[in-house]
């Protein structure tokens, strides 16, 4: 074994990494925002959660990037914990994809599928062939990463110590955490699985790989489960819970293989005979492709109708509920992204919906206190427009960074659309709190609006409150509330707004009301009109 060997091996993993890498960033890319859309809405069952789970993983090759996006849904609300099993589920069956493709042996033109992605992405900048095109270079780099370890293991498989570490690997526990640690490493189940097949392919593992690769493959699903666990740190109790569902399905599946594979050990020969041949040989690529398949599927048939077990049981290990202390705090994204682009979209999605909700409580606690005054009625709206102010802040922040990670169409254009957004709703609290002072003031001056100008200025407060409800929806679903619908009313205010500054003039000349009392109430038109202009950007907003 020469330097040149293990030079050899340490780069054709990393060649192999990358690949798998870049053809996934390149999936994702090219169908981020859709994915959002599927597990959003096609996960409302344990059993379609676990469809969703495998087609996804299956096309993304990544059982990763869909359990961290998993937990990171499920960190921001959009996914119970009860639908989150039947994905993780689904992640581990769908990852058996990257084990087939790699059997099929395309090794010969590896070359050529990267070279043309290679070239094709120079000249072709537009989207979505762009995205096309580098996911279609990680597939040929997947290959010439296989080649070259391939190539530099024949000589590993011919040294005494590594043959006898083989040896000692026919004990199952043993062969379980060497695998384990192996994925833990290489952070990938498709990874370590491939890895073991350019070791089956070398001769590396003998001449019945299966004996002691099966029992690695169990381990590599244990070893996966870190990524989930480190994206759940710093998450939610229910985030928590997903991620030790993942280790739990993962542990249980490993164990109920070694009990399989002990009571059956003819399942390995069954799977030898079926995985065919390969230039007149074994195809033990194939058979370790089938191996993790098979292992996998049956794990998932057990497991699957004891889901509520597992839910449970995450539940005794993670007891409590989530105490969030004080609102100036990011309560779902945080320093990362769990991953995934499409979790960081969607986790502030929601926080920029906490936004909407701090802004509009403080326009009904403004509304009342107007029209219905009672002690203690302007509280906490400084503290939420401050929170606002905090929250525009920090989303922006994080908008910035998510931004440079590199975004698909779809999610560029939500992370542009919430930048405005968010800077509209902290606006909207700015002239909320405006109104709130001028009632503060008035209260302290025992000043009022005369009771025409009440007449005027409490049914145009309540339709600005309404608009701005409803402009939320509209951002979030235009179908539910026409964008001409918003515009219309908001024409509305502007025309009211004219009407009753003009009534105020006309009072003021007849000496019906103060020119202090006067100059609030134009103020408070003003600011009202300025909160209906900034519901018009953000229903607009949901047209980008």
């Amino acid at each position: 074994m020469t330097i040149e060997n293990w030079l050899g091996i340490i780069g054709g993993i990393a060649i192999f990494l990358f690949g798998i890498k870049i053809m996934g960033n390149g999936i994702e890319r090219l169908a981020g925002a859709k994915l959002k859309s599927i597990l959003e809405k096609l996960t409302t069952n344990r059993f379609l959660g676990l469809l969703v789970g495998t087609v996804i993983t299956g096309i993304i090759q990544s059982s990763n990037a869909v359990s961290v996006m998993t937990v990171g849904f499920v960190n921001a609300g959009l996914m119970p914990l009860e639908n989150a099993v039947g994905v993780i589920m689904g992640a581990n069956v769908g990852t058996t994809i990257t084990g087939q493709l790699i059997a099929f042996n395309i090794d010969t033109y590896a070359p050529i599928i990267a070279f043309a992605g290679v070239m094709a992405m120079t000249f072709l900048k537009k989207r979505p062939w762009n995205d096309i095109l580098y996911a279609l270079t990680g597939l040929g780099l997947l290959f010439m990463g296989m080649m070259l370890m391939k190539e530099h293991m024949k000589a590993l498989g011919n040294e005494p110590w590594f043959q006898n570490l083989i040896g000692n690997l026919t004990n199952p526990l043993l062969a379980v955490l060497v695998g384990t640690i192996m994925t833990m490493l290489l952070q990938s189940v498709s990874a370590s699985v491939g890895v073991l097949q350019a070791m089956a392919m070398s001769g590396a593992l003998g001449t019945h790989p299966l004996t002691i690769a099966v029992y690695l493959i169990c381990g590599q699903n244990i070893g996966c489960t870190t990524v989930s666990i480190l994206a759940s740190v710093g998450g939610t109790k229910d985030a928590k819970r997903t991620a030790c569902i993942h280790v739990l399905f993962n542990v249980f599946a490993c164990l109920i293989c070694i009990l399989l594979l002990q009571l059956f050990p003819g399942v390995l020969t069954l799977i030898e005979r079926i995985s065919g041949t390969v230039n007149g040989g074994p195809n033990y690529a194939q058979q370790l492709a089938n191996a993790n398949t098979f292992l996998k599927i049956a794990a998932t048939v057990i497991m699957f109708p004891l889901s509520s077990l597992l839910i449970k049981l995450s539940r005794l290990i993670i007891r409590g509920e989530d105490k969030l202390e004080g609102r100036r705090l990011l309560h779902i994204v945080g320093g990362k992204d769990f991953g995934s682009s499409v979790t960081a979209v969607a986790s502030v999605e929601k926080e920029t919906e906490r936004m909407y909700s701090i802004a509009h409580e403080n326009l009904q606690k403004t509304y009342a206190a107007m029209t219905a005054p009672r002690k203690g009625d302007l509280d906490g709206i400084g503290e939420n427009e401050e929170t606002l102010d905090w929250l525009n802040s920090e989303i922006s922040k994080y908008l910035v960074e998510i931004n440079r990670n590199g975004l698909g169409e779809a999610d560029a254009r939500s992370v542009d659309r919430m930048h405005h957004v968010i800077v509209d709703y902290e606006r909207i609290g700015d002239h909320v709190n405006n109104i709130a002072g001028y009632i503060q003031h008035m209260r302290e001056k025992k000043i009022s609006f005369s009771e025409a100008a009440m007449d005027e200025i409490a049914p145009l407060f309540l339709k600005v409150l309404n608009i701005v409800g409803d402009a939320h929806t509209c951002m979030l679903n235009p179908k539910a509330v026409p964008l001409s619908d918003i515009a219309r009313r908001e024409q509305e205010v502007d025309d009211l707004v004219d009407l009753y500054e003009n009534n105020h003039i006309k009072r003021l000349s007849e000496g019906k009301c103060s020119a202090e009392i006067g100059m609030l109430y134009v103020e408070a038109l003003t600011d009202l009109e300025r909160i209906s202009d900034h519901a018009l950007n953000i229903a607009e907003a949901g047209q980008a």
